[in-house]
């Protein structure tokens, strides 16, 4: 894509990541986390009553956690001086300093300590004060051992969010994040797209719509980040969600939530990614690849900012700004009855091509200056420069996986290479595909029905004879997939499996 000067591409794969500085969102990992039982942590407890002190750490210990226990506020303050825990058991009475005095000093010494009150004469007074000055809970004694594990759990679940949060607000409003790498007309286009909708003030009901299409590897996810950041809307979520990651039995439900009882083993009503991305922008990726039932709900949501959760009988009102993105030819796929002619027409209100790497060279060079420059600074190595040879060799290469596909040969190069000058040597590129073999050239049968495979010195690519195999099968059949499969020596499974592997499609 078109990196930030700040950004450094990431190889993990994820369903779909949030930015927002809110905390009234989050992650489908998040929620995964928040879901499971943190055990482990290092808790101090603070409590003046020998037996009662004594049975808390018991029972905590049991639940797998590590605990250390103090009397007094002051001692305390000592220990996290010296050993810093993950969060405080604090009680509210206690001799010498008060359990909010002690938890004032707390803060000031470490506002980032997860910090849970306990008190036998709870008054709403105590638990505002404790709440403004960022008591995690507030429980009242004398309090089970299961709410006050309760307690714990929601503590740090919630603070582990609010670090997702941040580091993902971090990603999308870091130094750089509005400057796109490349000085090509297509990248002027870009820019003034840019421009153009930063001055659009979105309403109730979201933004005009956009279609983002390229080829794989163009960018396009980060073209959308761009947009959001431009935005009237760049103070609310940025919710990313690759519709060919999540499971299509999950995929309805993660992005319109879920009722009670409406899907197995839903205990809980569960709002989707779209309310999720309320105020902000919902980026649906690859949306080309998603189901038809999929589809008519997404219409419905575009036309009346409305959506419904599974298993719900009402519409909740909705204001999300989408924003999609495809690799796929969509009028083709309308042809092929694959894609609703209404909600292609509804998601390219405003569409913005991503051109290929191939078709605007003169941004190469700038490219892979931005990611030696990167990846040397990410792992910590010298600089290299790029000779005179290793820049030609750049500019004549066709680039098929444009450009993610130069940010990870260029962090193999710097890895990899001891020189302080980068040669084409140090790209390990592979052959352009006109000097590979042609798979038609390689394999033959003699008139005797023997099959010969003839080698280049080159050697041959597996992937592409097998594919070529696949797709000669098919014409002679006229697309008839039992047939071919049958020329082919497999079964229809097996073949199916194979075009899909290999991108091959019938007419």
């Amino acid at each position: 894509m078109f990196p930030l000067h700040s950004d450094v591409p990431s190889s993990v794969p994820s369903f779909f990541e949030m930015t927002t500085p809110s905390s009234d969102c989050a992650t489908t990992a998040g929620r995964t986390a928040s879901r499971a039982r943190v055990t482990g942590i290092h808790i101090l407890l603070v409590e003046d009553e020998p037996v009662l002190a004594k049975n808390l750490c018991r029972s905590l210990e049991k639940a797998g956690h590590h605990v250390q226990a103090v009397e007094s506020g002051e001692d305390a303050l000592t220990h996290i001086r010296s050993s810093r825990p993950d969060l405080v058991l604090l009680d509210n009475r206690l001799p010498g300093m008060s359990g909010i005095d002690t938890l004032r000093a707390l803060r000031d010494h470490d506002a980032s300590i997860l910090v849970v009150m306990m008190t036998a004469f709870a008054t709403l007074e105590d638990a505002i004060d404790a709440m403004r000055l960022g008591a995690a809970d507030f429980v009242r004694k004398p309090v089970g051992l299961a709410e006050l594990e309760l307690a714990i759990q929601r503590a740090v679940q919630s603070d582990r969010l609010q670090q997702e949060l941040r580091y993902h607000r971090g990603r999308s409003s870091g130094p750089g994040s509005s400057e796109l790498v490349g000085s090509s007309p297509a990248m002027d286009d870009v820019r003034r797209t840019i421009d153009r909708l930063s001055n659009i003030q979105s309403t109730r009901g979201g933004g005009p719509t956009v279609l983002i299409t390229g080829e794989t590897g163009t960018g396009k996810g980060l073209l959308a980040r761009m947009l959001h950041a431009a935005s009237a809307r760049c103070s609310g979520p940025f919710i990313d969600v690759n519709c060919t990651a999540i499971p299509e039995t999950l995929l309805e439900s993660e992005l319109f939530g879920h009722e009670k009882g409406a899907i197995t083993d839903a205990r809980h009503a569960k709002p989707g990614l779209i309310e999720a991305a309320e105020g902000g922008t919902l980026f649906l990726d690859e949306i080309g690849h998603v189901s038809a039932a999929i589809q008519a709900k997404l219409l419905k949501v575009i036309e009346n900012s409305t959506v419904r959760r599974l298993g719900s009988v009402r519409d909740r009102a909705t204001d999300v700004w989408i924003v999609a993105a495809t690799n796929r030819d969509l009028l083709g796929a309308i042809e092929r009855q694959e894609f609703r002619e209404d909600l292609y027409y509804r998601l390219r209100v405003l569409e913005i091509p991503v051109p290929p790497l191939r078709d605007r060279v003169d941004d190469v060079i700038e490219l892979a200056e931005h990611f030696v420059a990167a990846h040397a600074a990410r792992y910590g190595v010298p600089t290299p420069a790029l000779s005179v040879a290793t820049k030609a060799t750049l500019r004549s290469y066709r680039w098929p996986g444009n450009v993610r596909e130069v940010a990870n040969v260029l962090e193999r190069a710097v890895l990899l290479s001891e020189r302080q000058v980068l040669e084409p040597s140090d790209l390990a590129l592979l052959a352009p595909k006109s000097e590979r073999s042609n798979p038609s050239e390689v394999a033959n049968s003699s008139s005797t029905g023997e099959f010969r495979v003839t080698f280049p010195p080159q050697g041959i690519v597996w992937a592409e004879l097998e594919k070529s195999l696949i797709e000669q099968a098919l014409a002679q059949e006229n697309g008839n997939q039992v047939r071919a499969a049958r020329l082919l020596g497999l079964s229809r499974d097996a073949l199916r499996y194979r075009m899909e592997k290999h991108g091959v499609r019938t007419s």
